[in-house]
């Protein structure tokens, strides 16, 4: 994606997470409105760092559901109001994740990918089955 100046709003986890849970009764609205203003020419913009938080927080802190956590993170990749780090690479790493990937991993190999590396070691022994990474011996 080519540098914009001025015209996108980087969203942190804690804002979109307020928005899509609605769980304060302050910051939730405020949160809102602020997505609610965003548009195809004034867009918002996730890093990849924000969807792995909000992915932990959401499956870890709230307990929601791996699949609707996923549902969430695909439908965020549809909207002509919010730009990525690389959008193709998230819709990827959601769909390596629904086939069983965890969703944090998944997404380092789809960067991995886009930089056209071949080897990724890990120790993460079901990480490296699930995505044929090599794991990393002692």
């Amino acid at each position: 994606m080519a540098k914009r100046s001025g015209e996108l709003t980087g969203i942190d986890t804690n804002v979109l997470l307020r928005a899509l849970l609605q769980d304060d009764p302050v910051q939730s609205p405020v949160a809102t409105k602020l997505l609610s203003s965003l548009t195809p020419s004034a867009p918002g913009f996730i890093a990849h760092a924000t969807l792995i938080e909000m992915h932990w927080v959401m499956t870890r802190t709230f307990n929601t559901p791996k699949n609707q956590c996923l549902a969430v993170l695909r439908k965020l990749t549809e909207l002509a109001m919010i730009e990525f780090e690389d959008a193709e690479g998230i819709i990827r790493a959601v769909a390596l994740a629904e086939e069983g990937a965890d969703f944090p991993d998944a997404l380092i190999h789809t960067t991995m990918e886009q930089f056209m590396i071949e080897r990724v070691v890990t120790f993460d022994k079901n990480a490296a089955k699930r995505l044929e990474w090599e794991v990393l011996r002692a």
